[in-house]
């Protein structure tokens, strides 16, 4: 019974602001959390040695991810921010299916054999900036846990820079064709980006809300520029940058 009765003045409490009036007005947050890069998804603008382009995924490893937001409070449900986001990780791999006449990079300046034919990864990195317009609706503001939901649109600066050897290179060998070829990629992009939201707020003190949110992102494709170090030569890459993350943060 006395579980009961505390089971309930627990659910009152969390329920009892949800009559109160949102506080209408500006607020700062600030953001920290973890991402993971769902990898871009490549096309080469030059053909391959097999009539085709090259589609390679450019994996990154999950790494953390941080975001600043000034919004306005419009009314009880609704705000409205502008988001600065950033997202950061090392090249994990960067490899495409067995259409490719030539798999992907592996770590360069590595002389692979019979006896050591391990492939390794490139090395590198992928960092990606946001600035988001985002809109947001409170499901129950006021209360003490504030559930709510969001989308935003805005761009994606998307850095890759990367150097790697070609897993392979195709007979015949000579000096403009060695055996052994490096590809490096050092360039950036600006796209349109869109982002949902998702998360719940907890009311920390009258001024302040602690905030976990996820947040899923895309757009529309980026080029990089490539360079290769003899005949191979892939050109540009295009694809579209996605992520997820998790945050949690302040809100004053």
């Amino acid at each position: 019974m006395k579980l009961k009765l505390l089971a309930g003045a627990a659910m009152a409490a969390v329920f009892a602001a949800y009559g109160a009036q949102a506080q209408v007005g500006w607020y700062g947050a600030v953001d920290l959390g973890y991402h993971w890069p769902e990898g871009i998804d490549a096309t080469s603008s030059n053909n391959g040695l097999n009539g085709r382009p090259y589609t390679w995924d450019f994996n990154q490893e999950e790494d953390w991810a941080g975001f600043a937001r000034l919004g306005y409070q419009l009314n009880d449900n609704w705000r409205v921010e502008l988001e600065v986001g950033y997202r950061g990780g090392d090249i994990e791999s960067i490899r495409g299916g067995p259409n490719n006449v030539i798999l992907g990079l592996c770590t360069p300046g590595v002389t692979r054999t019979a006896a050591a034919p391990t492939c390794g990864p490139p090395n590198g990195d992928t960092s990606s900036w946001t600035v988001m317009g985002n809109l947001l609706y409170d499901f129950m503001p006021g209360s003490v846990i504030n559930p709510f939901v969001g989308a935003g649109l805005g761009v994606n600066t998307v850095s890759t820079d990367v150097t790697g050897q070609f897993s392979q290179v195709l007979l015949p060998f000579s000096a403009t064709n060695p055996a052994f070829q490096n590809l490096s990629i050092d360039d950036d992009d600006t796209a349109l980006a869109w982002q949902l939201i998702a998360g719940l707020a907890w009311q920390a003190t009258e001024r302040l809300d602690v905030d976990l949110t996820y947040r899923y992102l895309g757009g529309s494709d980026v080029d990089f520029a490539s360079r290769g170090t003899n005949a191979l030569q892939p050109g540009v890459f295009s694809g579209e940058y996605r992520d997820q993350s998790v945050t949690l943060g302040l809100r004053y």
